[in-house]
């Protein structure tokens, strides 16, 4: 990803305020995707699994992912809950503008999280 990265926290019934839609708009279309996505996947794995405090997602963590158009596919991807990290595969696909996603499918690869000692290889951190 390049440019800036925007971080929000984001709550289950967030929706961005005018401040952040306009950063949103500022970033590249690439990135305003990705950063669409991973919000989308925050909200939604807090919401619908036991990891209740999701506050990171990486896409690139165990294998690059792939960008097509307005979809992202991550087949290595990685989520942080409560300071741990465990692996996860999602397709994202986003509207025109990239401020909304149409479409999300994820699964959570494991239940035990990323040993420690792995971090480092994989680009995580606490």
């Amino acid at each position: 990803m390049t440019g800036f990265v925007l971080l929000i926290s984001l709550s289950p019934a967030y929706a961005l305020s005018a401040r952040e839609l306009a950063e949103m708009k500022q970033l590249t279309p690439t990135d305003r995707m990705i950063q669409v996505c991973f919000l989308k996947l925050e909200d939604r794995i807090s919401r619908e699994t036991a990891y209740r405090n999701v506050d990171r997602v990486m896409m690139d963590a165990f294998s690059r992912g792939e960008i097509d158009g307005r979809s992202l596919r991550a087949d290595g991807a990685a989520f942080r809950d409560k300071g741990q990290w465990f692996r996860l595969r999602f397709r994202c696909a986003v509207t025109p503008d990239r401020l909304q996603v149409e479409n999300l499918h994820y699964d959570v690869i494991s239940k035990t999280p990323i040993p420690l000692g792995e971090w480092e290889k994989h680009k995580l951190f606490p």
